[in-house]
């Protein structure tokens, strides 16, 4: 029996969908799922002062236990963002409240202030024991470049082996999770920011779906566009071909996690998932779309 239900969570509408044997089994995994959402939205909004990363931000040269998921998931980054060379950034939180507050009220940080977190940011670092974890400096850690990601790939490892369970499909603002049991598979949209035109991916299953873009958290000043996804390298709003980046695969970590790198990137993320057969799919600011061989098949 399929059960669905749109909800708010983490700054995004979502939505959940289940099929289960009974009726009472899909609308209690529901409930258990956006439960857990709930729950790591609580633990890991750099915004709010009572949440884990909020502490662990303000531990600055200090120890702090974490969680396994919690651990897991500034394991994972750390090392992701050392291997994109800060394109994605565990540390973008550097930047975050004062581009939070940038976009809200529409207006450009002082050149001054930007500098100085630069110099912060690039000394950034996070110290690993057991289960504790060491911040160099304050304010450093924000992981909503990765959170979706990784929270849907928590939920599918988390209920995919209830024998109960025939399919799960989540939309966590942008980021589309597919699993099923059987042979059933689904077709997922992806919307061109410029055209309106839609994007079918075809026949997907046990697949993430993650889109990252500046379509959306931004304003413009003097013609330009300012938004939020942050070019480490120089403390603004990355200055990218692209108005989206859409990655598929089958770690939706991961899918994040490129999303952001390879809008940051440029041009040359094109050739790199061309190379290591990633399929993504890139659309530029004038509307034109480009997908990654791997995706051409899949469209």
């Amino acid at each position: 029996m399929e059960a669905h239900q749109y909800f708010c969570s983490m700054n995004s509408v979502m939505y959940v969908c289940v099929d289960c044997d009974k009726s009472s089994q899909a609308k209690d995994l529901i409930f258990q799922i956006i439960k857990t959402i709930g729950r790591f939205e609580r633990k890991w909004n750099c915004f709010d002062k009572k949440s884990t990363i909020s502490k662990l931000n303000r531990r600055k040269e200090r120890w702090s236990f974490v969680e396994k998921p919690t651990l897991e998931v500034l394991k994972k980054s750390y090392e992701y963002s050392n291997e994109s060379g800060g394109n994605y950034s565990l540390f973008s939180g550097v930047y975050a409240y004062l581009w939070k507050e940038a976009i809200i009220n529409e207006s450009i940080p002082p050149s001054e202030g930007i500098k100085r977190l630069m110099e912060k940011q690039k000394k950034a670092d996070l110290s690993f024991k057991w289960r504790f974890v060491k911040p160099n400096d304050s304010n450093l850690i924000d992981l909503g470049g990765c959170a979706k990601g990784f929270i849907a790939q928590y939920i599918k490892n988390k209920y995919e082996n209830l024998s109960y369970v025939r399919s799960i499909y989540l939309n966590l603002g942008g980021n589309i999770l597919v699993y099923s049991k059987n042979d059933s598979t689904k077709d997922i949209k992806i919307i061109n920011p410029v055209t309106s035109q839609d994007i079918w991916l075809k026949n997907q299953k046990n697949t993430s779906v993650v889109t990252s873009g500046d379509y959306i958290q931004n304003f413009k000043r003097y013609g330009k566009l300012y938004h939020h996804i942050i070019d480490m390298n120089t403390g603004y709003p990355a200055e990218s071909p692209f108005c989206s980046v859409t990655v598929i695969g089958d770690d939706g970590f991961l899918c994040d996690c490129r999303a952001t790198d390879f809008y940051v990137r440029g041009d040359e993320a094109i050739e790199e998932c061309n190379k290591n057969n990633i399929a993504a799919i890139f659309i530029y600011k004038d509307g034109e779309v480009i997908a990654s061989r791997t995706a051409e098949a899949i469209i």
